[in-house]
């Protein structure tokens, strides 16, 4: 081939291209002279300029870069099209085969997916269709659809709630697997006996082998006389710092199921879930879950192996007998297999029953009521005459329990661990007591592995389970009258009007959208529905509601969901479509009538968060993305609490570190596309209070010199109150006669200083002020000060939210109103009048009676070996903590310790533990009171060392000042600032501050 006639692609030179490129710029030139014509010709501007628009040649020109010219044929200059179509138009043109230069050849895909999900959903022509990925069951979906719409009786709302690592993830795994036949185990492709974990579907659950957020899902389950029960599972997170999942799940869940690791006993974890169980009069029952370990880890004997579980039961029973809402709950109190509320299992092992169901297993003459009752108690079998009796014989005898149950699956374990797989008696064994026939390859498989395949085997399904569940939860339509009957819900007028409560918002896989989590109480909701979405504030904003359609309605399955058509009552379902004013939860109708516009009470998720950490974008112009993603994580998050500082900073509050690791987590990656900010170290929040009375009255005046108000402060100094008042049994809602009668029969208070509160603060009423009219009647014009009571108490709210000190929340201090002149002019006595009055009144008074600081304090609760313990203390100690007691865990070598340990303290806290007790330990914090700071806020001479540890003395002091400058607040916290200076000079002078 001649180099000098072709080029390096082959082409001849001054070819095809050459004359393309000649015929264009002649018909560019024709087109041009035609523009010349038709300006001669009368044609106006706009029709030249359309032409021009057309007549755009893309110029090639070797190592150049390529322009768009606008050719014309006089002046043969490029025109810009901004001239063309104007300077508001952004115009780009462009052909197909030339990218543009921003844009990458091959675009990434951006789409992130942060949960596992095998259901797409699609538009066709009959609506929102499952693409692909729904898995088969062993029932029939349209059945259970129909014993959904018609017998809401057969419905189970449960929440699987316990402590952290207690079982109760792969619990509910027991019941997917009996269900889908499809979904395998991890074991089933290897040898790796790993839970399959089907609730958790987060990226971070999967990787941290931890539940994060509640996750529901809908099973048709049978009980032993084959009666169809639908189960709505929610299963719950058992780290201390995702209680508020917790709280959520069991505000619209009918039930609960207990589950108790066996070893550890009822922990700490479990006293706080069975506390909200009682005050929330949530019926549940309990499972003793991971039996297997008494057997495989302590290596126990079956009749100690019986006392464990014996002191486990007992050990329930006291804390519910001995807790401050049994007598207000409605349900069963004594716990026992017995009664049918007990149930042992073992998740990893597919293992559940109740006696009942065990039972089954045997054929007997006598009434079953009768045999079952001696299952379990001081009850021993007489095996020389097959009887049962009370004595053990001097030991001789066992009892019931372990002679029927426990000595059996001990024998099962025993046999299947140490047989060979080679050997005949395990096959014998199982045909000849349980009539199982396994296929021969699985003798081969891992002793741990072939246990679960026969025990699956001889448990088949959940009967039990079912019997136990149908028997002491009641149904969705029953419990509902029980649960909110003091409530004074109109409950006859509300048949047939939509009524459901929004749980908690879900978020889409890709993080993109929610779909709120809803339980039906009131009549049905369908597709297409037109609903009234109320909001958290609705009782105190009438305003706080917006009309939505119903998308779609899903039932939830773990990883995938199943749309139907209609939400019936009772049901537990996913909804799209209603999620846009709904911040944490809400409550849905569908009527215009006021009188039923009633809304669920509201949980405060918020009141345990005191770890806090200041965010911001790295780009400056991605604060809008910030912004949106910190609204989204507000949402998802229901303890996240969001607040922007005076510096506009945005501050995020979360209960513990793990909570806020998660959060970052999805602010930065899930609602956010790699999102760059910068995190602040982790701080915590802090309160204000007082250690005395007022040293003196000090008069405050409204801008106008017209409104007076002189009010002083005190410590409330009563815990009892302060609890009652937190707990809302002490509230304003209520008639003022039944909190004067509260307040003189149950704390001692006079008939007059019981019917003078008139407010209550800060915002969460945790550890609350109280703010009362102490005035006398001669001296002060009530009428005039009524008439702005409630300016007064939005100037208290206001001060007691932000104090004086580092813009922190006035707790447990009782403000009083000594005297008042109010204008008899009603433009000079409104509220920008008498808000900012109060408010500076409140400081004053605050301020003069030795204000003090408060910090957060952790309850620390540790598991561990008796050689750690002094590892734990030394720990606590260097971090201003302490331990309070110690004591053994039953037939286990590791000890419980509960100590305190300050919140600004605890960061690292549980790295340090591991790493001190070589992985030996384990603790949970969870926010138990707020304690005063040593020292005093306002000394000016206390010793602040820089660089270096403050003395212990001065970390008042040093707190505030560091809070106040991260805050942007502008010098130091003073009495200066909110009285005129002449009365200043006047108590420094005498001494009075």
């Amino acid at each position: 081939m001649d180099d000098d006639l072709y080029d390096e692609f082959g082409n001849p030179i001054g070819g095809q291209d050459d004359e393309q490129f000649d015929s264009e710029s002649s018909n560019a030139s024709n087109l041009a002279h035609s523009d010349d014509e038709a300006s001669e010709s009368g044609v106006d501007d706009e029709m030249r300029n359309d032409e021009a628009e057309t007549n755009l040649v893309l110029h090639a020109d070797a190592g150049k870069e390529h322009t768009i010219e606008d050719v014309d044929a006089d002046s043969h200059k490029a025109l810009s099209l901004k001239t063309v179509y104007g300077k508001g138009v952004e115009t780009i043109v462009a052909s197909e085969d030339v990218p543009m230069e921003d844009e990458p050849v091959i675009k990434p895909l951006t789409e992130t997916k942060m949960k596992v999900e095998y259901t797409d959903f699609e538009d066709d022509q009959d609506g929102i269709s499952p693409s692909r990925g729904i898995p088969e069951v062993t029932y029939s979906r349209e059945y259970m659809l129909s014993i959904m719409n018609s017998m809401p009786e057969r419905v189970r709302n449960i929440s699987i709630v316990g402590n952290l690592h207690s079982g109760k993830s792969t619990f509910v795994d027991m019941f997917v697997l009996q269900t889908h036949p499809g979904i395998t185990t991890p074991d089933n492709a290897s040898n790796n006996f790993k839970p399959l974990r089907y609730l958790d579907n987060h990226k971070l659950e999967i990787q941290r082998g931890i539940t994060i957020k509640s996750s529901p899902i809908t099973l048709l389950l049978s009980d032993p006389r084959d009666r169809s029960y639908i189960f709505n599972f929610v299963d719950t997170p058992g780290h201390i710092n995702f209680n508020d999942e917790v709280v959520a799940s069991l505000a619209g869940t009918d039930g609960a199921v207990v589950i108790i690791d066996v070893v550890e006993g009822v922990t700490y974890r479990d006293h706080i879930i069975i506390s909200d169980l009682l005050r929330l009069n949530v019926p549940f029952v309990v499972s003793l879950n991971k039996i297997d370990r008494l057997i495989m880890e302590l290596k126990l004997p079956p009749a100690d192996a019986y006392h464990k579980m014996q002191n486990i039961i007992d050990d329930l029973n006291s804390f519910i007998i001995s807790n401050e809402y049994v007598a207000s709950y409605r349900f069963d109190k004594e716990y026992s297999p017995i009664h049918g509320n007990v149930m042992f299992s073992s998740a990893n092992f597919n293992l559940c029953f109740t006696l009942n169901s065990f039972a089954a297993l045997y054929q007997f003459d006598k009434g079953d009521q009768a045999y079952l009752e001696r299952l379990w108690g001081d009850f021993y079998y007489n095996p020389h005459n097959n009887s049962f009796t009370r004595s053990s014989n001097d030991g001789n005898f066992q009892r019931t329990f372990v002679a029927f149950i426990l000595n059996p699956l001990y024998k099962l374990f025993t046999y299947t661990i140490t047989a060979d797989s080679s050997d005949k008696r395990l096959p014998s064994l199982l045909w000849s007591n349980f009539r199982v026939n396994l296929d021969k390859s699985v003798y081969k498989k891992d002793p741990q592995i072939l246990l679960r395949y026969i025990l699956r085997a001889i448990f088949p399904n959940a009967s039990g389970f079912v019997e136990s569940v149908a028997k002491c939860i009641p149904s969705p339509e029953s419990f509902f009258k029980k649960r909110y009957e003091n409530n004074k819900l109109p409950q006859s007028n509300y048949k047939g009007v939509p009524m459901a409560q929004v749980l908690k918002l879900i978020e889409n896989s890709n993080g993109k959208g929610f779909v709120s989590l809803v339980r039906i109480y009131h009549g049905s909701l369908k597709v297409g529905d037109r609903v009234k979405v109320l909001g958290e504030n609705f009782d105190e904003d009438q305003d706080d509601y917006k009309l939505e359609i119903v998308d779609a309605i899903f039932l939830a399955g773990g990883r995938y969901k199943i749309p139907i058509k209609n939400a019936p009552l009772g049901s537990l379902v996913l909804i799209s479509g209603v999620d846009s004013i709904i911040n944490k939860t809400a409550t849905i109708c569908n009527t215009n009538d006021t009188d039923l516009l009633w809304t669920f009470p509201r949980h405060n998720f918020e009141i345990k968060s005191v770890l806090k950490v200041a965010v911001e974008p790295s780009n400056p112009s991605e604060l809008p993305k910030l912004i949106e993603s910190l609204r989204q994580v507000s949402k998802s998050y229901l303890a996240c609490s969001i607040k922007v500082e005076d510096s506009g900073e945005h501050v995020i509050l979360a209960p513990g570190e793990i909570y806020m690791d998660c959060l970052l987590h999805d602010l930065r990656f899930f609602f956010a596309d790699d999102l760059e900010i910068k995190v602040s170290d982790l701080s915590t929040k802090f309160s204000e209070t007082c250690a005395d009375i007022s040293a003196i009255k000090i008069t405050s005046r409204s801008q106008s010199r017209e409104n007076a108000i002189s009010i002083t402060a005190e410590p409330v100094g009563d815990q009892k109150l302060s609890y009652a008042i937190e707990k809302g049994v002490i509230s304003l809602s209520n008639p003022p006669e039944e909190t004067s009668n509260a307040l003189s029969k149950d704390f001692g208070w006079d008939i007059l200083a019981s019917k003078s509160v008139w407010c209550f603060g800060p915002d969460d009423l945790n550890s609350p002020d109280i703010l009362m009219d102490d005035t006398i009647e001669g001296e002060t014009d009530k009428t005039a000060l009524f008439s702005i009571k409630d300016s007064i108490n939005l100037g208290f709210k206001w001060s007691v939210n932000e104090g004086p000190l580092c813009d922190e929340p006035i707790r447990n201090t009782k403000f009083k109103i000594l005297d008042a002149v109010v204008s008899g002019s009603e433009i000079k006595r409104n509220g920008t009048q008498v808000i900012p009055m109060t408010r500076k009144a409140c400081y004053s008074g605050f301020l003069t009676a030795s204000p003090r600081l408060m910090e957060p304090i952790y309850s620390v609760f540790i598991t561990t070996t008796f050689k750690a313990i002094r590892a734990v203390d030394g720990l606590l100690r260097k971090r201003r903590g302490k331990l309070i007691e110690e004591y053994p865990i039953p037939a286990t070598p590791l000890y419980t310790l509960r100590g305190h340990i300050p919140v600004i303290e605890s960061v690292g806290f549980e790295s340090d533990l591991r790493a001190q007790t070589q992985g030996q330990a384990m603790c949970l914090l969870d926010f138990e009171k707020w304690k005063i700071v040593p020292g005093d806020p306002l000394d000016q001479e206390c010793f602040l060392p820089p660089l270096q540890p403050v003395p212990t003395e001065s970390l008042a002091r040093d707190f505030v000042l560091k809070t106040r400058r991260r805050k942007g607040l502008s010098g130091e916290p003073s009495l200066r600032k909110y009285i005129e200076p002449e009365l200043y000079n006047k108590l420094v002078e005498n001494s009075l501050i």
